[in-house]
């Protein structure tokens, strides 16, 4: 249930009286607010009511800090990253159990649904931490629309991820392993393109075995499909760190990280240490010699060549520099695979490249 709200004049007044005086109780905080703003006409029921909104600003930027805070201390520790699907709003980040309905879930949107993509919960349509978020998540539907046409590929896509799914499922048959038989079950899912159940058996894959890079990167593929990129690409660099340096799944899992890390989504969101001029060359470089014949281990290095991307400060290039990078974008030879973001890894094929690669 929403917070009661104030006309925006009167709750901006009031707002500045706190921030100047804030152990200011209701009735001076009233009086002072009338003798400075006598225009506003503030009676004491319209103050009560901006100050419960300012309260409850205040209490959801809080648990937002105390969230983010958590998590830096989680992997300061050696923990694996929260990867369990959030139940709280994305507006307000308040948990169901924080409201004042019983609810046990907020609602979801039924687009979503009907589509099977990662689920995103909201508490309403007058979420006080976001009100225009309904109206943002129709936008995102639409840009998920221009996606999931420009990934169309003629079949080439779900042939491979239908093969990855045998591969897992006689993988599971042999092994009798339950980490084998979540990544089996998230790849059936993956074939059928329903994102939702097959991220959620990657992320029980992941509780099992946090470890393991495989999963991580098997649920940023499937977040990149569901449109969730800001969280695809933590999944991406959490595969690339667990991953042997050097090793064709550190460079697949680099690459796609890099992939979305330059989309105009993940704009704000915090980059890895890497992320600079000079680090992103040799990184780059690198990813080219461990995944000759992976397409986005060739864009990546193109596009950090050409420093065209506005995703970073990029100095001046070399005229040897800007050759290389345009010979990756020239038209393709057949032995470059896709490396789009609808791939998924087998677990064999996962295992004999890290071998390689120590």
């Amino acid at each position: 249930m929403c917070e009661p709200c104030a006309p925006d004049a009167l709750l901006e007044a009031v707002r500045g009286l706190r921030v100047a005086e804030p152990e200011l109780g209701l009735k001076p905080l009233l009086a002072k607010l009338r003798e400075q703003r006598p225009e506003l006409g503030a009676a004491t029921k319209e103050v009560r009511e901006a100050l419960a909104t300012l309260k409850a600003e205040s209490e959801a930027a809080a648990k937002v800090a105390a969230r983010a805070a958590a998590r830096p201390a989680a992997v300061e520790r050696g923990a694996p990253s929260d990867v369990a699907l959030s139940l709280a709003c994305i507006g307000c980040a308040r948990l169901p159990s924080e409201m004042d309905d019983g609810r046990e879930k907020h609602p979801i949107c039924d687009k979503c649904k009907e589509l099977k993509l990662q689920t995103t919960y909201m508490c309403g349509m007058d979420c006080p931490g976001n009100p225009g978020a309904w109206e943002l998540h129709g936008v995102f539907h639409k840009q998920l629309r221009k996606q999931m046409k420009r990934r169309e590929d003629g079949g080439a896509s779900q042939q491979q991820n239908r093969e990855t799914a045998e591969s897992e499922a006689r993988r599971a048959a042999q092994s009798g392993d339950e980490y084998v038989e979540l990544m089996a079950k998230a790849a059936r899912y993956v074939t059928k393109e329903d994102w939702r159940k097959a991220g959620k058996a990657y992320r029980e894959a992941i509780a099992l075995k946090p470890d393991e890079p495989l999963a991580y990167f098997n649920l940023g593929a499937a977040l990149a499909n569901s449109g969730h990129l800001v969280e695809a690409a933590q999944r991406f660099l959490e595969a690339s760190e667990r991953s042997p340096v050097g090793s064709e799944g550190w460079a697949i899992a680099t690459a796609a990280a890099f992939d979305m890390l330059t989309k105009d989504e993940c704009a704000e969101v915090a980059k890895p240490e890497w992320w600079n001029d000079e680090e992103l060359k040799a990184r780059s470089a690198r990813v080219v010699r461990a995944a000759p014949n992976f397409l986005r281990a060739q864009t990546m290095r193109a596009f950090v060549l050409s420093g065209r991307l506005m995703a970073w400060e990029a100095g001046p290039r070399s005229a040897a520099e800007l050759r290389e990078a345009a010979a990756p974008l020239l038209p393709l030879s057949g032995a470059l695979r896709s490396g789009g973001a609808a791939e998924q890894r087998s677990g064999g094929e996962s295992r004999s490249r890290r071998k390689r690669g120590r």
